[in-house]
C-alpha cells in the first residue's frame, strides 16, 4: 500500500470513531491559514484534542501518528510526550498545559482526496502531512524535549534526543581545525532555531558553514550519519528534502553542557538543533524544505494538472 493510502486509512479509520461533533471540529477545510500554522509550545489549537477522546479514539488517533512517522521517530514523538508529564513535576505542578494529552488532530480537506492534509501537535512535536499530486511531503518536522535528559545517578535514563546531539558534536570534532573556524558561526548561541514556527521560509539563512561536500573521512561518515537520522524519521514513500548543496554551521559551546546549536541548510533542506535553554538541558530540532513545506511543491504540480484539464 502506499504511503498516503495507508495515511488516507488511519484518517478515516480516527474519524469514523468520532463523534459528530468531535469530527466537525477535527474537520477543516484544506485551503485556509490554518493549514499553515503550527507551534510547538503549549496552547490551545484547531482540530480534536486528545484530552477530550475516549480510549480507542485515542489509539485511533496515535494510529494516524504512527503512519506519518518512520518506527523510531514514533518512539522519540510518544516518549516526548510523555516527558510533559516529567515537566509539570519538575516545574511543581504549576501548569495545567503539562501532559501528555495536550496534543491534538487536525485534517485539512476530506482523507484519500485529490488534496488533503493532517497534523498532530503539541508541545514539542509537530508533525505536518500535505497529500497532492499522489504524493506525500511531511515537512515541516520538528521534535523537542524538556528535559532534553532525565539523569540517575549522573547517568542519562531518558534522552530522546541524545543521537541528533552527539552526532552533532561527533562531526564537529571530526572537522580539521580550518574547516571548523569555516563551520563555527558565533562562540554564542542563539535562543531557539532561527526558522521559528513561519509558515515560508521566504528568507533563506546565510550561506555559512562548510559545504557537506567537501567533506572526507570521519567528517564526512558523521555527515552522512547525521542526515539519515533527520530524513529517517520521514516514513518510506515520503518524499524527502534534499540535501544537496548543503553546509554545517555551528554556534556557542563545542562540547556537551553548554548552549549550543547547529543546522544543516541547504536549497531543498533545513535541519535545526538548538539546546540552550533550561541550562541547555531543553532542546529543539526541526527539519523542513525551504521549496515544498507544507507540500508547496505538490500543490504547483496538482493546480498546473487541474488547469490544463
Amino acid at each position: 500500500m502506499e504511503l498516503q493510502d495507508q495515511v488516507a486509512a488511519a484518517a478515516h479509520a480516527f474519524l469514523a470513531g468520532l463523534s459528530e461533533k468531535q469530527a466537525h471540529r477535527a474537520l477543516l477545510p484544506f485551503d485556509e491559514q490554518e493549514r499553515r500554522t503550527w507551534a510547538y509550545w503549549p496552547t490551545d489549537r484547531r482540530g480534536v484534542a486528545l484530552w477530550s477522546l475516549d480510549r480507542a479514539q485515542t489509539k485511533a488517533a496515535h494510529r494516524l501518528l504512527a503512519s506519518l512517522l518512520a518506527l523510531p521517530a514514533y518512539a522519540r514523538a510518544v516518549t516526548i510526550m510523555g516527558l510533559d508529564e516529567v515537566l509539570d513535576q519538575l516545574e511543581g505542578y504549576r501548569s495545567d498545559r503539562r501532559h501528555r494529552e495536550d496534543y491534538w488532530v487536525s485534517l485539512f480537506g476530506q482523507p484519500g482526496r485529490p488534496l488533503w492534509g493532517a497534523r498532530f501537535e503539541g508541545h514539542h512535536v509537530s508533525v505536518h502531512a500535505t497529500m497532492a499530486a499522489g504524493q506525500t511531503r511531511l515537512t515541516p518536522l520538528f521534535l523537542g524535549a524538556n528535559p532534553a535528559v532525565v539523569c540517575d545517578g549522573g547517568r542519562p535514563v531518558v534522552a530522546p534526543l541524545a543521537p541528533e546531539e552527539a552526532l552533532g558534536f561527533e562531526l564537529l570534532h571530526a572537522l580539521s581545525s580550518e574547516q571548523r573556524s569555516t563551520a563555527v558561526m558565533s562562540g554564542d548561541a542563539p535562543d531557539d532555531i532561527a526558522t521559528r514556527n513561519l509558515p515560508r521560509m521566504d528568507i533563506p539563512l546565510a550561506p555559512e558553514g562548510v559545504p557537506l561536500d567537501a567533506l572526507s573521512g570521519p567528517a564526512a561518515a558523521a555527515s552522512r550519519a547525521l542526515l539519515h537520522l533527520y530524513l529517517g524519521r520521514f516514513p518510506a514513500g515520503a518524499l524527502l528534502p534534499d540535501p544537496g548543496g548543503a553546509r554545517f554551521a555551528w554556534a556557542g559551546a563545542q562540547d556537551p553542557g553548554a548552549g549550543h546549536y547547529y543546522r544543516i541548510a541547504g536549497p531543498r533542506l533545513v535541519i535545526e538543533l538548538d539546546n540552550t535553554q533550561n541550562d541547555a538541558n531543553h532542546v529543539h530540532t526541526v527539519v523542513r524544505d525551504p521549496v515544498a513545506d507544507f507540500g508547496g511543491d505538490l500543490l504547483a504540480i496538482h493546480y498546473e494538472r487541474e488547469h490544463v484539464h
